[in-house]
């Protein structure tokens, strides 16, 4: 069996955080001057897609503490002759099989390339199975929060009192060199503190850029550095939905899981911006039905005490109640179908509607958004899960039925 889209696997054995190709002197493909990298061989580059057996990649939100993770991908590969052997002296990667090293994976769709992880290798693991001649090589990666957890900052030369939370992203990016092309920052709308010059994890200084904006980063399927402001979040949740429907009038799906449960629930918010005083909003209906569910954040940098309790009165608005939860909806793309293309172009934070007909009368009938992406690939079946959730705001459209509603929409 043939999937309709065809997977691709490289690895790049130089260090460095840009993925592009070695340069080679002379070399009319690789030896463009401007656009190839300075690098030792055209073998820094290999590619492994027919050795491939099996390609499992996750990105996406921790539903419970609001933070993209790092993404995370594992292939497992076959090795005939031994090249893939550490221990292998005359291996043509010998010395160069370390961690760190990066991986792509990729896909080709009716000839458009699709990204679908980007990373850097924390793990070899070899098995040589009883009477064979090859091996198995398993290679387990993160994406480039990996890199950012574990780099430090102490203090941010660059900021000041005033700074938007994209040009403190991209000034925190710069303490570690994080490369300009890798970025795709949105300026944001939340005034700044200055930088409190304290020694943390690179990814901690930007997960509270995050916060305080109450925006979105996590690294995308390129390898690049996404910040979301909110009002982008909110205007991209508006976008056109991708229908999917088990009735015949959208794309059809083959798993979806729907639940009820207090897992998000929290009735009394309260918002601590760095230096200043505690923002709470509650709902006393909410705790009336189910007690007083806390949620708190503290050290946010918003400049204004005012910005801290709009965040609290946003966030509480999402959490006060209960509600029909779909988590996930998971889809086939083994076989020719409108699901492959949805497949590989729905990404972080687009708008999709499900219906699932319970009984004739019945149905769970929802507009959600993105959240997280997992593909399960193998030689001849290919399942991708979509994670998802409702949207924290939507963004205003006048004289929109749906997104025109004063006290619900975000202007």
């Amino acid at each position: 069996m043939t999937l309709p889209a065809t997977p691709k696997v490289v690895l790049r054995l130089g260090p460095g955080a840009s993925f592009g190709n070695v340069l080679v002197l002379g070399d009319p493909l690789n030896g463009i001057l401007g656009e190839d990298q300075l690098g030792t061989a055209t073998a820094e580059i290999v590619d492994v897609t027919d050795q491939t057996v099996e390609i499992q990649t996750r990105r996406g939100r921790d539903r419970v503490f609001e933070h993209y993770t790092p993404g995370q991908a594992t292939v497992r590969f076959l090795d005939f002759n031994g090249d893939w052997n550490p221990s292998n002296p005359a291996s043509p990667y010998v010395g160069q099989i370390l961690p760190l090293r990066q991986i792509r994976i990729t896909a080709d769709y009716l000839g458009t390339e699709h990204y679908l992880f980007s990373g850097y290798v924390t793990s070899w693991d070899w098995e040589w199975p009883k009477g064979a001649t090859f091996g198995y090589v398993t290679v387990t990666a993160d994406d480039g929060f990996r890199l950012l957890a574990l780099s430090n900052i102490e203090n941010v030369p660059a900021a000041s009192t005033g700074d938007y939370p994209g040009t403190r992203v991209n000034q925190i990016l710069d303490v570690v060199n994080w490369p300009t092309t890798m970025r795709n920052v949105d300026t944001g709308a939340t005034e700044l503190q200055n930088d409190p010059d304290t020694l943390r994890p690179t990814l901690t200084a930007l997960h509270t850029v995050e916060d305080t904006e109450l925006g979105g980063l996590y690294m995308d399927s390129n390898g690049d550095v996404r910040f979301k402001s909110r009002a982008n979040i909110a205007i991209q949740a508006t976008g056109t939905a991708t229908a999917f429907a088990d009735d015949g009038t959208g794309i059809a799906y083959q798993q979806l899981d729907v639940s009820l449960d207090d897992e998000e629930l929290s009735n009394e918010v309260t918002i601590t911006p760095h230096g200043g005083t505690p923002e709470t909003a509650s709902d006393a209906t909410s705790i009336e039905d189910y007690f007083v569910r806390t949620l708190n954040r503290s050290e946010l940098l918003m400049r204004h005490q005012a910005d801290a309790y709009g965040q609290a009165l946003a966030i509480l608005a999402y959490r006060k109640n209960i509600r029909l939860r779909v988590n996930s909806i998971g889809l086939d793309l083994s076989s020719p179908s409108t699901r492959v293309a949805a497949g590989l172009t729905l990404d972080i934070g687009d708008p999709i509607t499900i219906l699932r007909t319970i009984s004739g009368t019945d149905a769970v009938d929802v507009r959600l958004t993105v959240q997280g992406v997992s593909h399960t690939i193998t030689p001849d079946r290919w399942a991708t899960t979509f994670t998802t959730r409702e949207p924290l705001s939507t963004s205003f459209i006048l004289n929109s039925l749906e997104f025109g509603v004063l006290g619900t929409n975000t202007l």
